[in-house]
């Protein structure tokens, strides 16, 4: 049996000789096997719904002491004292309790805030006789 004969097996199917390395060959190195990214989730998820409930609780709250208020003065410094608590609640939800909540009343009392610097500057530029 000849040499080219031997490279076929008794099936008729090519069953070449196995394959060497040259003399001198060194294999790559593999690279280092690459971490994976980190998932990083906050503990507590913000939720539209709460949100929303902030916003409605705090609009509410901001209109009812709108109503109490009998005068301009009276309507700055109750609009400043209902920032200041409607802040510190928006705080200790934020860090404490539900954050959409939280950010609710906080972008509530921010928007109450600049109505109350608006109305301020109004008063005190006496703006009303600017457009008459």
């Amino acid at each position: 049996m000849t040499s080219a004969q031997q490279s076929w097996d008794a099936a008729g199917a090519w069953d070449p000789a196995p394959q060497r390395q040259p003399p001198g060959y060194v294999p790559q190195a593999a690279p280092p096997p690459v971490p994976r990214r980190p998932r990083f989730r906050e503990s507590g998820a913000v939720r539209w719904w709460g949100v929303l409930i902030g916003v409605c609780v705090s609009l509410v709250y901001f209109v009812l002491v709108g109503l109490v208020s009998w005068s301009t003065t009276s309507l700055i410094g109750l609009f400043l004292a209902a920032v200041l608590l409607a802040g510190s609640a928006s705080a200790v939800l934020l860090t404490r309790g539900d954050r959409g909540m939280g950010v609710g009343v906080a972008a509530v009392t921010g928007a109450a805030l600049s109505v109350t610097m608006l109305i301020l500057a109004w008063e005190t530029f006496n703006l009303d006789q600017v457009f008459i």
